[in-house]
């Protein structure tokens, strides 16, 4: 929540950005198909200017929310934003966004030429775009985020698209509003307003509840168990009670991610987090250990998870790194998000486990 000003900046910035752009485009576009057309056109008749408007703004401002979206969902990952942006998703977006703008192209030409209201009519549809975009910008991120399954897709696709259609009604509402005074400059200073109303509402739509992960990285790659063999090549059970197991969570609050069938942690696993925690959640060998990593001290660090962050405490001497920072004893740091926390072996300080931690559950995926 901390971001929150961050986030509302950068998806009001997207929208006005998205809007003029469309605009911008569509006068150009309408100027140069005018001129060409014009010819051809019958005396009397002439092609209204918002089918070119709505058929390129609507796929714009729609491709400016899942920008938005795919950028403040994976602030540290830049390379592969833009491998996600070169790929399908933009060209679905631009090309479902053309034929809706072409349908409502059709649609307020069959209004207008019924006597509706033009001020009725551009209301509708700025609803319309404005509804789009958000159910655009919803479904990109259910396509990659791991929390976008079941009910919680469908709350974020209602959420989005009803603040998308109430940013466009919001925002055409006030143009009318100004109609007169504005004159020439209608359309323009419309489309700001638009586009400031629908990227500061999705903002809020899209905005995560706090929810904290762990990462397994390396040191957590999944290996054969070795077996002992006699001399006759025979297998030989193990029954020892100090038999090496494997990684795995020891507490019902935590859980894998994206998926609950995972019996122990594994390099790529994340591990889902409580959102508080009435007590510290220990990270060690023991037998008492909330997630247990063979090899670790008996209680090697903890964390304590709280509305406003996750505080790591450090339990054993030369056991904890954060980042390069090497975390004495007792000592306690709050973590952040991406961050790298390298735990290392009770004897071999050259062998180590590591987790990357995530403030939401967005990043793990990419």
């Amino acid at each position: 929540m901390k971001n929150l000003p961050i986030r509302n900046g950068f998806y009001t910035l997207a929208g006005i950005t998205s809007a003029l752009i469309g605009w911008n485009i569509s006068q150009i576009v309408w100027q140069e198909i005018g001129a060409l057309l014009a010819p051809y056109v019958p005396k009397g008749f002439g092609i209204p200017s918002y089918i070119i408007l709505l058929v390129i703004i609507t796929p714009c401002i729609a491709i400016g929310m899942v920008i938005a979206e795919i950028f403040i969902s994976n602030p540290t990952r830049y390379k592969i934003n833009w491998k996600v942006l070169t790929r399908t998703s933009l060209k679905i977006v631009f090309v479902v966004g053309a034929f809706i703008g072409l349908i409502l192209s059709f649609i307020n030409w069959m209004l207008l030429i019924s006597n509706w209201p033009a001020g009725v009519v551009r209301i509708i549809s700025w609803i319309t775009i404005g509804a789009f975009a958000g159910l655009s910008e919803s479904i990109s991120w259910s396509w990659r985020s791991i929390e976008g399954t079941g009910n919680r897709v469908q709350q974020r696709i209602i959420q989005s698209t009803s603040f998308g259609a109430i940013a466009g009604f919001l925002a055409a509402l006030c143009c009318e509003g100004v109609n007169t005074a504005l004159g020439g400059y209608q359309e323009p200073f419309g489309f700001f307003l638009f586009g400031t109303f629908l990227g500061l509402f999705l903002s809020f739509a899209s905005t995560p509840g706090y929810q904290v992960a762990l990462r397994a990285g390396t040191g957590f790659e999944a290996k054969r168990t070795p077996k002992r063999r006699n001399q006759n090549t025979q297998l030989l059970t193990n029954n020892a009670p100090t038999q090496i197991q494997k990684p795995t969570l020891n507490n019902q609050a935590l859980k894998y991610i994206p998926d609950g069938n995972y019996t122990h942690i594994e390099e790529g696993i994340s591990i889902q987090l409580p959102g508080k925690s009435k007590k510290p959640l220990i990270i060690g060998s023991g037998d008492d250990v909330d997630i247990y990593i063979p090899h670790l001290p008996e209680q090697s660090a903890s964390l304590q998870i709280t509305s406003g962050g996750v505080i790591l405490h450090c339990l054993a001497e030369d056991s904890v790194k954060i980042q390069q920072r090497m975390l004495q004893e007792n000592k306690t740091t709050t973590l952040k998000h991406n961050q790298i926390i390298t735990l290392y072996h009770e004897n071999d300080e050259n062998k180590f486990y590591r987790f990357i931690f995530y403030n939401r559950l967005l990043d793990p995926q990419a």
